[in-house]
C-alpha cells in the first residue's frame, strides 16, 4: 500500500473570497504544504532531501485539477494525498479534498526531481529519482 497522509482542517476566514468560498489559490497552497508532509512521513524532510541528494526542489510541470463542489467558511474539510506514479525523472501526486465522504475537490500534479544545472546553478535540471526514495513511499498509511 503507497504512503498516504491526511489532514484534517477547517476553512478559515483568510482561506475565503468574500463570498464565504474557498479563493482558489489557497487550494494550491494546501496541495504544496501536503506534499511536503508526505516526503517528511516518508522520511524526506526538504533539508535532508538537499543534502542526501542535492535536490532542490520538486517543481510542477503539470496540474491538473476539478472543483466539483465548493469549500466553505468554517467547514471541516479532508485533505488526502498520495503519489500515484512514479516515473524516472518525474512523478504524479494525487489530492482529494473532501467533507463528510462527498467529493470537492481533486488534483493530479506531475513533478519532476530537480537539482542544479551543471552549466548553470541558477537553473534546475531534472535527475533520475533514487531508488531509495521511491521505496520510502511503499509503506502502510500515514496520518499528518
Amino acid at each position: 500500500m503507497a504512503l498516504k497522509v491526511r489532514t484534517q482542517f477547517r476553512v478559515e476566514w483568510g482561506d475565503c473570497s468574500p463570498s464565504g468560498a474557498v479563493f482558489y489559490p489557497n487550494y494550491f497552497r494546501w496541495f504544496d504544504r501536503s506534499v511536503w508532509t508526505l516526503f517528511e512521513a516518508a522520511g524526506h524532510p526538504i533539508p535532508e532531501m538537499e543534502r542526501r541528494y542535492g535536490t532542490v526542489g520538486i517543481p510542477i510541470v503539470d496540474i491538473q485539477v476539478s472543483f466539483r463542489r465548493r469549500c466553505r467558511l468554517q467547514q471541516e474539510v479532508l485533505l488526502e494525498t498520495t503519489v500515484s506514479e512514479w516515473q524516472t525523472k518525474r512523478f504524479k501526486v494525487q489530492h482529494q479534498i473532501s467533507r463528510s465522504g462527498d467529493a470537492l475537490v481533486s488534483c493530479i500534479e506531475t513533478r519532476f526531481w530537480g537539482v542544479r544545472h551543471r552549466d548553470d546553478p541558477d537553473r534546475l535540471a531534472s535527475a533520475d529519482i533514487p531508488a531509495s526514495v521511491i521505496a520510502a513511499f511503499e509503506s502502510p498509511e500515514a496520518i499528518a
